[in-house]
């Protein structure tokens, strides 16, 4: 939640913490939380990361050997109950350590509440009240905004002409505030605030309260580098060493999330000698929050405020409820919002709205509906936040008609929907594929003015991308530049990863140059989706290349983007001489100054087959050389990273080769890694181990098992552990992994990898032999459905369609490929029928293992030293 204040509101909170400090009355009550909440100092074996986070003060405090005074002792009690942020609770760590991760879900949330609820402690607004306007701000302000944003002159020129009207320093401070909340250009509100300074009176004091007022506009409007800007001319001119200009750096900091900018704020103001306020930590505390900083460490900044003699109040709380939120700890969040009883904070309807976002996050919407019922119970009437809160909630668990329920009963209520709650309500339209009623909300948001935000048309852009209509996501592109909406990085995080995924990896190429020119900060999902079209073009080293790059950029891979590389070893495309594709993917655009192809140009004629070898072995070790990076820097692999090591086994050259890097799942889970080489090598007892995984699998959603499933019988039947795969896709259907796979007469292969089908076609039709043998009735067709491969540039190019086809052929099966339908292929019974009757039809159908070279494990040995595994 972002802090604004005024520099007479912040002397007076600090003028109050003094006196609170010095009062009995606040003692009493800085004691009684003393005494309630729990303190605990941060875990000895923080990860790198965090320490990187952490104030030195808070370290320190984390070493039993320090007698920090900055921090009371860890046996100090801050929170009570098994319940308190800091007490470690070993189900819900053993239960967060099975989950995936946010980064796997790609979850990410379009909502904030501190900007949109009204009435919350601490408000802008509640700030400002009391405030005398200044008429001739107002209309200075309205001269000002028909002023070209970097039109320095002309906007020196506007304000010198109010200079008459302009006599105090709050009329200035007031102008630069209304920019702030009017204005879309921060330059603006940067170039006023420099040509205000020689106009302000009041000597130092006067800019003093001018500079608070810039930071905080500047702040506001999301540009927290120029409110830095203006802070060290302050400080370089002498009136900007104030707990206030300080306190407002913290907050511009906290809006925009950047944590470890906020932190070092707080630092150099303790070390100029400056006193933090209760603002001054509520303002951090929030950006802690915001920037994704642990939980533990966030509530240090609490528990350094009560010892600082501050009182926390509501607004303390409804940040750390807010931080709780963000990192989805309802268990946490419980606690601070029962303590707010215990403190007589109070709770609002920011407090109550906060909550059941933190509760709608971790998908208890049940509870959610009862805390709503809680606030009507404390005559805290539910607003629109309340109603779009919960409606996302039930978006995101596809209860798309409890979502839409609450719709109706907002408009009962004679609630207006905001632009927050149309953008949620359009992300359920989208997903839903009711076109109709999404260009009727947009024509209801145009009728009142609401205009589409960057949020509504990155909602709209990601729900058409996954419905593949791509003529959509091309338009609402060109009308957001129409209507000059600003792209952000999550923009051009979907339409790179829309693009990889349609195979149109030249127009995620493209859509990269255009990031690199916006001059936004790339995060991780960006660098994930790029990433992502590099290793599918097989430029597996221009992939490691960027992997270096955000990495020296301060940006911490996560393990979707390790899995998409180590994923591109095991399916890159490699063309050769003979394929047909040759020729016709050239340059898809410039990365690093340099030319980039997705594969070689007919000017380069092609691989030849040992040119192929070659690369995949070079890739091999630029592939082990990710698995370093990855252990060094203490990402956690999950089940898809198993799946994408098991999917590159399964492209390697050599059992050797494969063997490498099964060594490399070994490091991450020695279970798994047993499990996938005894089945490699043949070995029938470790079924039971197999099983065992199995049924963790089938706890996991349907297309994260079936992915497993699909690599690992993928990697047996290269190996030629035939009967071993097939085993494994027995298992997977009668566990139901592929939805509507199997049936007696017709086979669907649409979900299959190639290894997965071959074994399933021959484990099929052996079961319409018994149905032959017995006598039972057949229909009149057989068939056998693979895709035609819809998405492939040639139609019919469907690698299964290909791969089943060649199968059918091997083996001599009566199948046809269908006159209108490519993608199936179908026989007459009886001709099957007369087919599986024949004697020799039973030796081809069953598998037998075929001899595998396997590896040489001292061989090994030299080989993983060299890479210094």
């Amino acid at each position: 939640m972002a802090t604004h204040f005024t520099p007479s509101q912040a002397h007076a909170a600090s003028h109050a913490a003094a006196h609170h400090h010095s009062a009995s009355a606040a003692a009493a009550v800085t004691a009684a939380a003393t005494a309630r909440l729990h303190a605990s100092a941060p875990p000895a074996s923080a990860s790198a990361a965090a320490a990187a986070l952490c104030p030195p003060h808070l370290l320190a405090a984390s070493s039993p050997a320090s007698s920090s005074a900055a921090c009371p002792p860890a046996n100090d009690p801050i929170f009570v109950g098994p319940g308190a942020p800091w007490v470690q609770q070993p189900q819900r760590a053993a239960a967060a350590a099975a989950a995936l991760g946010p980064e796997f879900r790609r979850a990410r949330t379009t909502r904030t509440i501190s900007k949109r609820t009204r009435g919350g402690g601490g408000s802008a607004g509640a700030q400002d009240r009391g405030r005398v306007s200044s008429a001739a701000a107002g209309r200075c302000v309205d001269r000002l905004l028909r002023v070209g944003p970097e039109d320095r002159r002309a906007l020196g020129a506007t304000l010198s002409s109010f200079r008459g009207e302009l006599v105090a320093p709050e009329d200035y401070c007031q102008v630069l505030r209304e920019l702030g909340d009017r204005d879309k250009s921060a330059y603006r509100a940067f170039e006023v605030f420099y040509a205000a300074l020689p106009l302000v009176g009041g000597g130092a004091v006067g800019k003093g309260k001018l500079l608070t007022a810039a930071i905080g506009a500047l702040g506001k409007m999301g540009r927290p580098d120029l409110a830095r800007r203006a802070f060290d001319t302050g400080i370089a001119g002498g009136y900007g060493n104030t707990v206030f200009a300080h306190s407002a750096l913290i907050s511009a900091y906290a809006r925009s999330g950047l944590a470890t900018e906020a932190m070092g704020v707080l630092e150099l103001m303790k070390g100029a000698g400056l006193r933090p306020t209760t603002v001054s930590y509520n303002a951090v505390i929030d950006a802690c929050g915001k920037g994704g900083v642990d939980f533990t460490f966030t509530l240090g900044y609490f528990r350094q405020m009560l010892h600082d003699g501050l009182c926390p109040d509501r607004k303390t709380f409804n940040s750390l409820l807010a931080a709780c939120s963000r990192a989805g700890h309802l268990e946490d969040a419980r606690a601070v919002f029962d303590e707010m009883i215990h403190l007589g904070s109070g709770r609002d309807i920011y407090t109550y709205n906060t909550f059941v976002d933190a509760i709608c996050k971790c998908g208890n919407m049940e509870l959610a509906m009862q805390v709503v019922l809680d606030m009507e119970a404390n005559n805290v009437k539910p607003n629109v936040v309340t109603y779009s809160t919960l409606m996302d909630g039930f978006s995101k668990l596809e209860k798309y008609d409890e979502a839409l329920k609450l719709r109706g009963k907002m408009k009962s209520l004679g609630i207006q929907l905001d632009r927050v709650c149309y953008n949620t309500l359009l992300a359920i339209y989208v997903k839903t594929g009711k076109y109709g009623e999404i260009a009727s909300v947009c024509e209801e948001m145009e009728s009142l003015g609401i205009d589409k935000d960057t949020v509504t048309y990155n909602s709209l852009i990601n729900g058409y991308g996954k419905q593949g209509r791509l003529d959509m996501v091309a338009f609402l592109v060109q009308d957001m530049r129409a209507q000059g909406v600003a792209p952000s990085v999550l923009t051009y995080s979907t339409l790179i990863d829309i693009y990889s995924k349609a195979g149109m990896h030249g127009d995620a190429f493209n859509v990269y140059l255009d990031f690199k020119e916006s001059g936004l900060k790339a995060d991780v999902v960006l660098f994930s989706s790029f990433i992502d079209t590099l290793a599918k073009n097989g430029l597996v080293e221009c992939a490691l290349s960027l992997l270096d790059e955000m990495m020296k950029m301060g940006i911490k891979p996560n393990v979707v983007t390790y899995n998409t590389i180590i994923d591109a070893f095991g399916k890159s495309k490699i063309l050769t001489e003979e394929d047909p594709e040759i020729g016709d993917m050239g340059i898809v655009g410039v990365y690093g100054g340099q030319i980039v192809r997705s594969a070689n140009s007919a000017t380069s004629g092609g691989r030849s087959a040992i040119d192929v070898r070659m690369r995949r072995s070079q890739e091999l070790f630029f592939i082990l050389e990710l698995f370093q990076k990855m252990v060094q820097q203490g990402v956690q692999p999950n089940v898809v990273t198993f799946s994408a090591i098991l999917n590159a086994c399964s492209r390697c050259n050599s059992f050797e080769d494969a063997a490498l890097l099964l060594e490399q799942l070994r490091l991450f889970d020695n279970f798994v890694y047993g499990v996938a080489y005894g089945l490699l090598m043949g070995h029938q007892e470790v079924w039971s181990q197999a099983r065992s995984l199995f049924n963790q699998l089938g706890r996991m959603d349907s297309p994260t098992s079936s992915a497993f499933y699909n690599a690992l019988t993928d990697v047996l039947w290269h190996f030629g552990q035939r009967q071993g795969a097939q085993q494994v896709v027995l298992e997977g259907v009668n566990r139901r992994v592929w939805e509507n796979t199997w049936s007696e007469f017709c086979l669907d292969l649409h979900l299959m990898s190639c290894g997965a089908a071959q074994a399933m076609v021959h484990a099929w039709l052996l079961n319409v032999r018994s149905i032959v043998f017995a006598g039972r009735a057949m229909p009149e067709f057989l068939s056998i459905l693979t895709g035609w491969g819809k998405h492939s540039k040639i139609a019919g190019s469907s690698t299964l369609r290909r791969v089943i086809e060649a199968l059918l052929l091997s083996i001599g099966a009566p199948f046809q490929v269908e006159r209108f339908n490519i993608g199936r292929f179908v026989s007459p019974s009886a001709v099957v029928a007369a087919w599986l009757r024949e004697s020799g039809t039973i030796n081809i159908l069953l598998l037998r293992n075929e001899r595998v070279q396997h590896a040489n494990l001292p061989n090994l040995v030299p080989r993983l030293q060299a890479l210094q595994l």
